[in-house]
């Protein structure tokens, strides 16, 4: 709720905040008995900060869609630049906008859509 209203003050994009036990459950949550094999991989993720990693994690568990496999793709986009698969998890309609579009539109708009579907599939 907070980060809404800063959206529509400010106009600025939040950045989510995944913490141990949020990504844990949402493991556990979208792949079940195969949680530990995500665990594994996620494993390989590397960030300078604990909270980079989980962001990270979560970004890739949003994008997989429940497949195990689809995990192994994002982390090597992870390998040439996280923040591809950052932009795609968290901010999506920004993502599309583009930067060269970003002045014809109503950014706060997108950016509260991509804050309200982030943080549904996150409290599922």
């Amino acid at each position: 709720m907070f980060e809404a209203l800063r959206i529509k003050i400010f106009g600025t994009q939040p950045a989510a905040r995944v913490t141990d036990q949020i990504l844990d459950r949402l493991i556990h949550r979208d792949f079940g008995d195969q949680a530990d094999k995500v665990k594994l991989k996620l494993g390989k993720i590397a960030s300078d900060t604990g909270k980079g990693k989980n962001r990270i994690c979560a970004a890739i568990i949003k994008l997989s869609k429940k497949d195990p496999e689809a995990i192994d793709n994002y982390i090597e986009m992870c390998k040439n630049d996280f923040r591809d698969v950052i932009s795609q998890a968290e901010y999506p309609g920004s993502t599309k906008a583009g930067f060269n579009q970003r002045e014809k539109l109503n950014m706060k708009r997108i950016y509260l859509a991509d804050w309200i579907e982030y943080s549904k599939w996150i409290n599922e």
